[in-house]
């Protein structure tokens, strides 16, 4: 049973790393996010949710759904997804909107970065951030079939540990997302402590990033 969950968790932590869609996806989001590892949490559970109803689908529709031209307009979906977060984040990037405050946390004053357009409200945009990283995980849980090779040992294994092992893969999957979006979180405080126009090339790298594979992710 402990073999069977270190290896869910393996293959569920190397999938979710693997995908350079996966990192393009939660990168402008989390950078500069106080609580960036929410972002790969609320992207790993999109994700797990996806594939449970891709292989819910599979199993109640396995001989009429197309699943190879299901995949591929997932896969073009997320391509166009990508290109739009990653216009997105150049705006934002470029935006007079962005400008930095202050903040003093016990002894030391450390300068974070926000961005205030008239009637922003800084609650409502992390919960719209939580949403769309929830949706992105879902959308790449539908898009492609690699994610489904992982799954194929638990095909093998008795029931009880096929349920240990599939709980490992989704529990990987979240950790791995979840650390990596706080380490991006965790560079773009320190991108903030630069100044301004650090962090503005920090989040204008990632969204170049993310439209580039985007891009790759329409013509390959």
């Amino acid at each position: 049973m402990f073999a069977s969950v270190l290896a869910g968790l393996a293959a569920g932590a190397l999938h979710a790393l693997s995908g350079p869609d996966h990192l393009a996806a939660v990168t402008p989001l989390s950078i500069q996010n106080r609580r960036a590892w929410r972002v790969g949490l609320r992207w790993g559970l999109g994700h797990a949710l996806g594939v449970a109803s891709m292989g819910g689908l599979l199993l109640a529709f396995q001989h009429l759904l197309d699943l190879e031209r299901f995949s591929w307009w997932s896969e073009r979906l997320v391509g166009i997804v990508l290109i739009g977060l990653g216009v997105w984040g150049l705006r934002r990037a470029t935006s007079r909107w962005v400008h930095s405050h202050h903040h003093r946390h016990e002894d030391d004053a450390h300068a974070h970065i926000h961005f205030h357009p008239p009637g922003h409200d800084d609650s409502s945009a992390a919960h719209r951030h939580s949403h769309t990283a929830v949706a992105l995980g879902l959308l790449h849980g539908f898009a492609g079939t690699t994610h489904l090779f992982g799954l194929i040992p638990a095909l093998a294994l008795p029931t009880h540990l096929a349920a240990v092992y599939l709980c490992g893969y989704g529990s990987g999957n979240l950790l791995a997302m979840g650390g990596f979006a706080w380490l991006v979180g965790w560079a773009g405080a320190r991108l903030s402590d630069w100044g301004v126009q650090a962090y503005r090339l920090g989040l204008g790298v990632a969204s170049a990033g993310a439209i580039a594979v985007g891009a790759v992710w329409l013509v390959a």
